[in-house]
């Protein structure tokens, strides 16, 4: 199972870095525009997305729920303050993190107890886990895309068959 995992996993890290590409080819500015949408700029997107990345490793690799989000509560403010390409090295170390802790789980089905904040259990599965953070970083992809159209901009595809006709086409997806 765990090779399903590390495909879509490589899919969001294809789509952030579709991403990445387009922001770095249009002006500067754009990054951090001011737009009325669900957030205020590309940048704070981009910020929330990596923080929520970073806490899922983090509940994956043992930590508690309250853990992760009071660390992204603590880093909010200094990612959103990075640069695009500071940001996009950090979602690339971090993609490396997740690729390394996917490629060495046996059992990605085996259950993972959360305990929310409010003290509910969650039982899930790092399987079903990896889903979500995959479909939550399209979710916000589109919202990009999105602000991007308000701003003037075309955005970019990033579509999971999109992934799926280049892989076998033999294209270099990265």
């Amino acid at each position: 199972m765990a090779q399903l995992e590390l495909q879509l996993y490589d899919y969001n890290e294809w789509a952030n870095g579709q991403i990445f590409n387009r922001l770095k080819e249009l002006p500067k500015d754009v990054y951090r525009q001011e737009v009325q949408s669900v957030f205020s700029s590309i940048s704070h997107v981009l910020a929330h997305v990596y923080l929520s990345d970073l806490g899922w490793i983090e509940v994956f690799s043992g930590k508690s729920m309250n853990y992760s989000l009071k660390l992204q509560k603590q880093l909010k403010e200094e990612k959103v303050s990075k640069g695009i390409e500071e940001m996009e090295a950090m979602f690339l170390k971090l993609s490396e993190r997740y690729k390394l802790f996917l490629s060495k789980m046996e059992n990605s089905d085996k259950p993972l107890v959360i305990e929310n904040p409010n003290g509910d259990l969650m039982e899930t599965s790092v399987f079903e886990q990896v889903l979500h953070v995959v479909n939550h970083g399209t979710y916000h992809r589109g919202n990009i895309t999105a602000m991007l159209r308000q701003m003037g901009y075309a955005s970019i595809p990033t579509d999971y068959g999109l992934y799926l006709y280049l892989k076998q086409m033999g294209n270099n997806l990265e």
